[in-house]
């Protein structure tokens, strides 16, 4: 089994939060800070391993999903997400210019279908997909896209965070079903969203949760290595607390 990590070091929370002005060109436009980074599809590139991220992980040990590799998928951040997303000027990719966020579109979507599919070849006992580090869910088709996905590639497993709204947004609104309907293999949690359940939450400065309002990310608080080695984020619907970063 391949090693979970490639990068050990923490950032700590609560520290070197990068906010931009509201007239800043990419909060007023809706693009990345990083324009460059912004790349056209290439067929077999898109998914890459979670062994890439220090908080990721490259494969599940814990849980139901344990002996499953995990990979990652980016967008752009802002020009996929909705406006008002909690984090639209504060979001964590300001301080990712390396990372390539490919161009979301009907290449985007045509090449996810081969690249999950050689994915589902090469992982039969299953695989997880994390959507998506940078980007969110940008189109009700898209979402539709993911749902086919799940339907054809049984092995196929799912998890991440979207800032869409589940009540007044077509593409929240969709998400929230296909989250409820399949947890067991697409838990998408909604971000800063106050729900019963499934939602994830942010803090934005050091302090105890009570027990019953849900847990604080274990990989945030050293209880754990990563989310390969957690897997809270999918095997509960409680709620995730997230130290802001």
């Amino acid at each position: 089994m391949k090693a979970k990590r490639r990068f050990l070091d923490h950032k700590p929370p609560f520290v070197g939060i990068k906010r931009m002005a509201a007239d800043h060109p990419s909060v007023v436009t809706g693009t990345t800070l990083y324009p460059a980074r912004v790349a056209a599809p290439e067929r077999g590139m898109l998914f890459k391993s979670g062994q890439h991220s220090r908080k990721i992980g490259g494969n599940v040990t814990k849980g139901r999903w344990s002996g499953m590799p995990i990979y990652t998928l980016t967008l752009e951040e802002r020009a996929t997400c909705p406006r008002d997303c909690s984090h639209w000027s504060t979001c964590f990719g300001g301080k990712m210019n390396w990372s390539v966020r490919w161009r979301h579109g009907a290449q985007l979507e045509e090449y996810i279908k081969f690249d999950i599919l050689a994915l589902a070849r090469r992982h039969p006992r299953g695989f997880v997909v994390r959507l998506h580090v940078l980007g969110d869910f940008y189109s009700v088709e898209y979402v539709d896209l993911w749902a086919r996905m799940l339907d054809a590639h049984p092995a196929l497993r799912v998890f991440g965070y979207t800032a869409r709204d589940p009540v007044g947004d077509p593409i929240g609104v969709r998400l929230d079903t296909l989250s409820r309907t399949r947890w067991d293999r697409f838990a998408m949690r909604f971000s800063n969203r106050w729900l019963p359940e499934r939602s994830a939450l942010t803090l934005w400065k050091p302090g105890g949760v009570p027990a019953h309002a849900g847990v604080i990310c274990p990989a945030q608080t050293g209880k754990t290595e990563c989310c390969g080695t957690c897997g809270l984020c999918w095997q509960t619907t409680k709620t995730i607390f997230f130290q802001v970063h």
